[in-house]
């Protein structure tokens, strides 16, 4: 059964903020994923140094 009154141009009006808000998560999401995995792999080089040749520099 529909809705007995439709208004196209308010239901628009009415769901645009949460349409943006759906919008803004989903570039902050890709934003955070994108710096993890830019940033991520320093963590990778710093642990892949053994200890002898960490003495050996102090």
């Amino acid at each position: 059964m529909s809705a007995p009154d439709t208004n196209i141009g308010k239901q628009k009006r009415h769901h645009r903020p949460a349409l943006w808000g759906l919008w803004a998560g989903l570039f902050l999401a890709l934003g955070l994923g994108a710096a993890i995995y830019w940033f991520g792999g320093e963590a990778e080089s710093v642990a892949s140094l053994d200890a002898g040749s960490y003495l050996n520099v102090l």
